[in-house]
């Protein structure tokens, strides 16, 4: 396969390496923020606060990133026609930032020794690294981040979902279901159409790219498939199938008398 890139001429690789390093710092400084902080009180107290500090900067990046790609997809539509060679400062910065966070929280599973009992979610950074690094560094494919990073827009709903479990609302809340029934949506809308179009480009533009590029990107967008079925499911089961089951026990009929208790079905 032969290499057609072109680089957008405006876009400096030292602006992107500025941003991949300063975003390390910057969500290091919030580490060290929220630990200050401490776990609210509305917390479970049974929740590790390592756990909860993880996935409230997640879900920072997911609402600062989830916005950006929304105004790139909004302010730049014309990235679509080239997702290979198209570039600009505004989406082109959004790639190393991101990295910059997927490599800060690899960092900090290591350091606190997740990185074995997380191993779906080091899988998922490792492919994430993997492209995203080499995409900003060769200023190439940012396109086919932009369209990646609408994971970002679910994500925020899916890091919501989980922090008000953590914080005891109840499931039956109009808070709750509203966050799950969005997430589910926004896991279709930004996730499953993504990664298709993704796959598309793969079939279409592969031509494009070197052969290496090409087969790493194969082994890294196969396990972003598989992990976003695997998390799908989960989520059917917990949401969707705890409110089914709720339902039918709420059609359940008590019967008490005579020391018995009979129990009818109502369909």
């Amino acid at each position: 396969m032969a290499s057609e890139f072109t680089v957008g001429q405006d876009v400096k690789r030292w602006h992107g390496y500025t941003v991949f390093f300063g975003g390390i710092l910057l969500f290091q400084l919030l580490n060290l923020a929220v630990t200050k902080i401490g776990n609210p009180k509305s917390v479970r107290s049974d929740i590790d606060p390592w756990r909860w500090r993880n996935l409230f900067i997640s879900w920072i990046h997911a609402a600062i990133v989830g916005t950006w790609d929304i105004l790139c997809l909004v302010l730049y539509p014309e990235f679509m026609n080239d997702l290979i060679a198209y570039n600009n400062f505004f989406i082109y910065l959004m790639i190393p930032f991101s990295t910059a966070y997927f490599v800060y929280d690899s960092i900090d599973m290591i350091v606190n020794k997740m990185i074995l009992k997380n191993w779906e979610l080091s899988l998922h950074h490792i492919a994430v690294i993997s492209m995203f690094w080499y995409n900003f560094h060769a200023r190439i494919c940012i396109g086919y981040n932009v369209l990646a990073l609408m994971a970002e827009i679910n994500s925020f709903f899916l890091h919501t979902r989980k922090l008000l479990q953590m914080c005891q609302v109840g499931f039956d809340t109009r808070l709750y279901k509203g966050v799950s029934y969005i997430n589910l949506i926004s896991f279709l809308l930004c996730r499953m159409t993504s990664v298709s179009r993704i796959f598309y480009g793969m079939y279409d533009e592969g031509h494009r790219v070197p052969s290496f590029y090409f087969v790493i990107l194969t082994m890294s967008m196969v396990i972003m498939a598989v992990i976003n079925i695997i998390l799908f499911w989960r989520l059917c089961q917990t949401d969707l199938l705890r409110t089914q089951d709720k339902v039918l026990k709420d059609k359940t009929i008590t019967v008490n008398g005579n020391n018995n208790s009979n129990h009818l079905k109502v369909d």
